[in-house]
């Protein structure tokens, strides 16, 4: 992979506001010591590349052509059937559903401390069964599927490689019951990085056009973008089912403001591959002491394998620190693909329209936040008519186990009809 050399620039706003290069190259920045951050936004359509799903996935319909509440009433006799479609959630003004625990929208960046919690449709749930929709269709951005497996694009894309992947055979809400079958639990959580790690060589890395343009780094060799991948597991989830997060930067730059504020893979609630894998291998040795409920707190799965010498904070500080540095590495963005530039302070935002000369100030930051999203994620590429493209699991489930973690009483059920 070969990258063309370009100038240095610098976006000069005010006589206070100088941006370098290197910033602009990342997307999002700092200025006055941190009290200013802001972002390239309103990207322009047409050059930035895409990666589209794979043309040999057949377009196919639903299963269950009907709702998921249509399914739920349709099989009420299916023993754990309701549990598996909802979600606890706080729902965001701008219509995100994020995890229960969250202060803070992991989208729009919206304050959720006055949101009530609600209840959402369990869409991962609706994928496995070939349910047609909720609120909206079901179709699914896939880029891999096999019996047991299944590779996506994630519709809220961080990074413009964003790719989430669950297993499709059981019923697992979160990261926490894979401790009661350590083996198990290992066996799967590589099962999904490595097939998320061949669709991310053989779909985005292989394709020399989106390499060159999303990019920075020069002449390497495709394993080495492994180091740089961001994987790990959300508890309390936003979909109650076990599925791994998998990133590779740079971040989107919006999202890249997002994290250096903190507000991406939070403490407390993100959980690096890293750290499960470290505890599910300890588990192999010393199976862990307790037995996990629905209600089981992280905080207590922390404090006991901190004991063991796994510190999770530690381990979580250290990979967030990478991130950063991953994103800093390969972040190429071109302050040409972007009319604006968007100024944050104290919660107030300043959007700079680059293409008045000189740059003028104007307002519309959720407007184009939004459209830049639908411009550089890979999700439902190839557009058609402007919109998002997909299909559903060709090996969707008549018949779902409950996880083998589970207890006893949470037996595996039919679903007829």
């Amino acid at each position: 992979m070969i990258h063309k050399k370009r100038k240095s620039w610098e976006i000069t706003l005010t006589n206070e506001f100088t941006v370098s290069d290197q910033d602009i190259r990342n997307g999002a920045f700092s200025l006055n010591a941190g009290t200013i951050k802001g972002w390239l936004i309103n990207a322009k359509d047409g050059v930035h590349p895409h990666v589209d799903q794979p043309a040999e996935i057949e377009k196919i319909s639903p299963l269950f052509d009907g709702t998921v509440n249509d399914f739920v009433q349709k099989f009420t006799g299916g023993n754990g059937v309701l549990a598996q479609m909802k979600n606890k959630v706080r729902k965001c003004k701008c219509g995100k559903p994020n995890a229960f625990t969250l202060s803070t929208c992991n989208s729009c960046g919206a304050d959720l401390t006055q949101t009530e919690i609600s209840f959402t449709n369990n869409i991962f749930s609706g994928f496995l069964y070939g349910i047609a929709k909720g609120p909206f269709p079901f179709r699914i951005s896939l880029r891999y599927q096999a019996e047991d497996i299944m590779v996506f694009d994630d519709l809220l894309s961080l990074c413009p490689l964003h790719l989430n992947t669950i297993p499709t055979t059981q019923y697992i809400p979160d990261w926490r019951w894979l401790l009661t079958v350590p083996k198990k639990g290992l066996t799967l959580i590589n099962k999904l990085f490595d097939q998320c790690w061949e669709v991310s060589k053989t779909q985005f890395l292989s394709n020399s056009l989106w390499c060159n343009k999303i990019l920075k780094t020069e002449k390497v060799d495709i394993e080495s973008y492994k180091n740089h991948i961001v994987a790990g597991f959300n508890y309390p989830p936003s979909q109650y089912q076990l599925h791994l997060q998998f990133m590779m930067p740079p971040l989107m730059p919006y999202h890249y403001f997002l994290y250096l504020k903190g507000a991406h893979y939070t403490a407390g609630r993100f959980i690096p591959i890293e750290y499960a894998r470290a505890v599910l291998k300890s588990c192999l040795s010393h199976p862990y002491p307790k037995k996990i409920f629905s209600d089981t707190p992280q905080e207590q799965i922390f404090d006991y394998f901190k004991t063991k010498g796994i510190d999770y904070y530690a381990i979580h500080s250290e990979c967030y620190q990478r991130y950063g540095d991953s994103h800093r590495k390969l972040a190429n963005y071109d302050r040409h693909d972007f009319e604006g530039v968007n100024m944050r302070e104290r919660g107030n935002d300043k959007l700079w329209d680059l293409s008045s000369k000189p740059p003028q100030a104007t307002n519309d930051t959720k407007t184009w936040i939004a459209a830049d999203k639908l411009i550089l994620q890979n999700y439902g590429r190839p557009y058609v008519n402007g919109k998002p493209t997909g299909t559903y699991y060709a090996h969707a489930k008549k018949k779902l186990n409950v996880h083998i973690c589970m207890s006893e009483d949470f037996s595996s059920f039919q679903v007829t009809g």
